[in-house]
């Protein structure tokens, strides 16, 4: 079990994982640090096919992240991770991650953690929740990669919004901007996401969801080679085939939840 001052916790729980961001005393802002833990513990999840969904929070209820610390930019110590930006080093890893990652978002999602939490494959806010992409207000221009994924996300009008005008954004202006997927009461936000997540985990076929992640994941990059769109075919008849789909028949007609084992 990692300490209460470590910045970044992990916890399991049957077949959910879940990654808090813990620095509460500076809303959750992310350090190199941070995110290259958080890339390496995704990595290190992919060959562990017992989880099959992440949880990724910040500590208490005052902000799932207030962006990257700027003061730690630069801060990461060479042994410690791979070179590059450790940002989209966390970012890919969640894209990699086999199985769906979902932000839990109380509180603020500012700059870098406005984008952690919109690149979690689902996102669920609480109705106080804030979202914004603050770079403008600090004289800083984002990343590149950042205003593509925005871009591809939200698509260009929701994209300049959000980076020109850098304004804080509410829970549900940020649904109808297409950032989150659902917004809960506060009250109510972590039983539905642990809801979400034990369904997820543990209702839907593993090669499936795994199919249908890498699929939509490179899909969002543009249109597909001829080979990868045989390597797809391939995913889809593996799936037909499978023992998985064979149980989930035999549960239909049987009327009773299938007991999947990713084969």
């Amino acid at each position: 079990m990692a300490s209460t001052d470590d910045p970044l916790i992990v916890q399991r729980q049957g077949r959910v994982c879940t990654f808090v961001i813990n620095r509460p005393d500076k809303l959750n802002s992310v350090t190199p640090e941070i995110m290259v833990r958080l890339g390496d513990g995704l990595s290190a999840l992919k060959e562990d096919d017992e989880v099959r969904a992440v949880v990724l929070r910040g500590a208490g209820t005052s902000a799932f992240s207030a962006g990257f610390d700027i003061a730690r930019i630069g801060g990461l110590p060479q042994e410690a991770g791979p070179p590059g930006n450790p940002l989209e080093y966390g970012l890919e890893a969640m894209a990699a991650y086999p199985y769906p990652v979902i932000a839990v978002v109380y509180g603020y999602a500012l700059g870098g953690g406005c984008h952690l939490a919109a690149a979690c494959d689902l996102c669920l806010a609480a109705d106080t929740a804030v979202f914004g992409m603050t770079p403008a207000k600090l004289g800083l221009v984002y990343p590149i990669e950042g205003f593509q994924f925005f871009v591809s996300r939200l698509g260009l009008a929701y994209a300049k919004e959000l980076f020109l005008t850098a304004r804080q954004i509410p829970a549900q202006r940020a649904k109808e901007m297409g950032l989150v997927h659902q917004v809960v009461p506060e009250a109510e936000l972590e039983a539905t996401v642990y809801a979400l997540a034990q369904e997820l985990a543990e209702e839907n076929a593993p090669l499936a969801v795994k199919g249908s992640k890498l699929i939509i994941n490179r899909l969002a990059q543009g249109p597909l080679t001829e080979a990868e769109e045989r390597e797809f075919r391939t995913w889809m008849a593996r799936a037909f085939a499978s023992e998985d789909a064979k149980e989930a028949r035999a549960a239909f007609k049987e009327k009773r939840k299938p007991q999947f084992k990713g084969q």
